[in-house]
């Protein structure tokens, strides 16, 4: 069985009960959780690491995890932290604002030593995403997890979930953003990060290059990812298809039509059903010999990337149905 560790923040989603948004229920959530449990719902093996608070939310968010299935050996107990959280607002259309609690917290502590501790010869993808790039100590600690997965041959996903209001100093971001991709073998992001990132680069290319406009498209953006190392990129666009782009092909996949009730989640539970996809084979799916391909060799197969695509959309659709985090996220046979 294919194994995921998923590293970054836990924290406690306090999603609106009523029409006022005056009253919040606290639920467990947190991006890269919400991989962790998105992948293990689904059957897989999956771990998740990253700093949890002592407090009575950082015991809740422990108990939540493994109550989902997920192994939380490589949690690192933060005495004298407070747990991370978020009040999430959602609009009639169920899109989502948040507004984050997470100065100082526990899950920004974890360490390079925390990450030597793990037998990386047991993991098989590492997945991370950019909310632990917004303080220097913990995005260097992110880097690091990084390479070390490199060094053991550990497939890399980084889901770019770009979240401004965490970051005091945007002008970092783009550049820390980049600096993941040379790690990263599976690159998923929105069309809106996608062509945030393009404009970002257009400007600091003008600002070093005088009388040059900068220009940097979309397309420009892709071709930039690729040659970072990226092996696979992932873009999703809402309602719209799902672009899916190698140095070698493009494709698009059709997302289902659905009445979206909260979308708090629903990149999360994308990326786990791409990830488990591409781990589990799903053989039933494809002709029986890709399904001894390893993960690298998936990546090169396009009918192994457009089945896993179209298996991550039907879990992205379902959680867009649902309220929640953790509850939201499906199981296997939930979206077979």
């Amino acid at each position: 069985m294919t194994v995921l560790l998923s590293f970054g923040e836990v924290l406690v989603d306090l999603l609106p009960t009523d029409a006022t948004g005056k009253h919040h229920q606290p639920i467990a959530g947190g991006a890269p959780a919400n991989v962790a449990v998105g992948y293990a719902k689904l059957g897989g093996k999956s771990y998740f690491a990253g700093g949890i608070s002592v407090d009575h939310y950082g015991v809740m968010l422990t108990a939540a995890l493994a109550e989902q299935g997920v192994v939380t050996d490589f949690l690192a107990e933060v005495p004298n932290a407070a747990t991370a959280t978020v009040l999430v607002n959602l609009d009639e259309q169920g899109e989502r604002t948040f507004e984050f609690n997470r100065n100082d917290t526990a899950d920004m502590r974890y360490s390079n030593q925390h990450f030597d501790s793990i037998p990386w010869q047991g993991i098989d993808i590492f997945h991370l995403c950019s909310n632990t790039f917004t303080e220097t100590a913990i995005f260097n600690t992110s880097l690091y997890g990084a390479r070390r997965a490199n060094a053991f041959a550990t497939l890399v996903s980084f889901d770019v979930n770009l979240r401004l209001s965490l970051w005091q100093d945007t002008s970092l971001l783009s550049e820390r953003v980049e600096q993941c991709f040379r790690y990263t073998q599976v690159l998923k992001m929105s069309r809106e990060e996608a062509d945030y990132l393009a404009r970002e680069k257009s400007l600091a290319r003008a600002r070093e290059t005088a009388g040059s406009n900068g220009n940097n498209s979309f397309e420009d953006y892709l071709l930039f990812c690729l040659a970072q190392g990226v092996e696979v990129i992932l873009v999703t666009d809402g309602a719209n298809p799902v672009q899916c782009i190698t140095a070698q092909q493009r494709f698009s996949v059709p997302v289902p039509q659905i009445s979206a009730v909260d979308t708090t989640a629903a990149g999360d539970s994308f990326i786990s059903g791409f990830l488990f996809a591409l781990g589990l084979g799903l053989e039933h799916d494809l002709e029986s010999d890709l399904g001894n391909l390893s993960l690298k060799q998936r990546l090169a197969s396009q009918a192994h990337l457009e089945a896993a695509v179209v298996f991550a959309t039907r879990c992205g659709a379902f959680t867009c149905g649902q309220k929640g985090a953790f509850p939201a996220l499906p199981t296997l046979a939930q979206v077979s």
